[in-house]
């Protein structure tokens, strides 16, 4: 599939896959690298964490809109800088103000590049190829996560400060090769060209309403990171292993249907029922979960991995249907600051996710899944009514994004 892209998309995809190879070290291996080499106890790093987050969900439509302004190129590339940089002084946080104040900046850094990285990708992809090529991307990216999270775990094993200064240069090294490549590419084009001042998205109610709805179904990547975890330990006699195989199974699922899925999403209506699916797999997902309750031996594994099934499919008809509501119902000149308020919904669910999962999941239990299962359900019921409502405000949009899937 890359071979038929086009010279620069090609190079996005080198640099997604690359970013992609050093997030996954990273993330397999930064708590216990903060809280081993660097001494922070995990009380810190929950707070500077929460803080992070708070500071990247701000962040996220307000670059979106500078990216407008100066290009999505330029914003992007700028945004990878300062992931590298902050990424690679991680070596020299020794107490809690400097990992805080990294955190942040990489937070924010990250964060604000959902809306000119998509920006950038959709610009530079032919006009019936914008889906595929978001579903190609994000396919590549797991690749290079799973083969990250290989290497962290090596990383982790031997447990020495010369390795967790390896993890963090990899890390950081990886945001700066990106940054290279996507300066390689041409340049898409500042959005706006006149004096425009003020952000239009937040004005814009049914796009807001969307992109609050995906946020919530965003909350599923964390089932499977913190609460299921925390579930198979503290609420079944199943080998803790079980998680990890979980998570391998979707990793390799994404990579190896979410261009196919994506390319049957691609209109709002189409995108809205996606939304009516992904909603009703991912609740029944939760449902089978709850099912293993207290549960061991071969029955509880097949019920887990059933319901890591319906996860993966609910996560595919959820990334694609996002993509298929946020891309056509945004305005043409305003590309990077409509997709940045997608990016906001979804760093809002991260924020919140850990300590969602740890109260509903290890704390309340089997209940706990219950109640999840009918939030995921909330934007499903209101996805079609929502979708409706934005097309009626939309003036210019082609037919073709109004009546197919009607």
């Amino acid at each position: 599939m890359v071979t038929h892209m086009a010279p620069p998309l090609r190079r996005i995809a080198a640099g997604t896959l690359t970013s992609a190879v050093g997030n996954g070290a990273w993330y397999t291996g930064w708590a216990i690298f903060l809280t081993h080499s660097v001494g922070l106890t995990p009380a810190q790093v929950g707070l500077g964490m929460t803080a992070a987050g708070v500071c990247g969900v701000l962040a996220a439509t307000p670059l979106g809109w500078l990216g407008d302004r100066l290009g999505a190129r330029e914003t992007f590339c700028m945004l990878l800088l300062v992931q590298g940089v902050a990424a690679c002084l991680y070596v020299l946080v020794h107490g809690m103000a400097m990992f805080l104040l990294l955190a942040c900046v990489a937070q924010v850094a990250g964060s604000g590049t959902g809306g000119p990285r998509n920006s950038l990708a959709l610009g530079l992809s032919g006009e019936d190829r914008k889906m595929e090529t978001l579903g190609l991307l994000r396919a590549i990216s797991h690749v290079g996560w799973a083969l990250g999270a290989v290497a962290g775990g090596v990383i982790i094993s031997i447990d020495s400060r010369p390795a967790y200064v390896a993890l963090v240069l990899l890390n950081g090294a990886t945001y700066l090769v990106y940054a290279l490549l996507v300066a390689s590419v041409p340049r898409v084009g500042a959005a706006v060209q006149g004096p425009r001042r003020r952000m239009r998205v937040l004005r814009d109610r049914p796009y807001v309403s969307l992109a609050a709805m995906m946020g919530v179904l965003a909350l599923c990547w964390a089932m499977l990171s913190s609460g299921l975890p925390l579930w198979v330990t503290l609420h079944t006699h199943a080998p803790r292993a079980v998680s990890a195989v979980v998570v391998l199974i979707s990793s390799l699922g994404i990579a190896a249907f979410q261009v196919r899925v994506s390319r049957g999403i691609g209109t709002p209506l189409t995108a809205a029922k996606g939304t009516v699916l992904s909603g009703g797999a991912l609740a029944a997902s939760c449902l089978v979960f709850a099912l293993t309750a207290g549960g061991s031996g071969v029955a509880v594994v097949a019920l887990i991995l059933a319901a890591g099934a319906l996860h993966l499919v609910g996560e595919l008809l959820f990334v694609a249907s996002s993509w298929g509501l946020s891309v056509p119902l945004m305005p043409a000149d305003a590309p990077s600051e409509y997709q940045g308020v997608f990016a906001t919904g979804e760093a809002a669910a991260l924020m919140a996710a850990p300590m969602l999962m740890t109260t509903l999941i290890a704390g309340w239990g089997q209940p706990g899944w219950i109640v999840l299962a009918c939030v995921f359900l909330l934007p499903a019921a209101a996805a079609v009514p929502v979708t409706q409502w934005a097309l009626r405000t939309r003036v210019g949009l082609e037919p073709r994004h109004r009546e197919l899937g009607a």
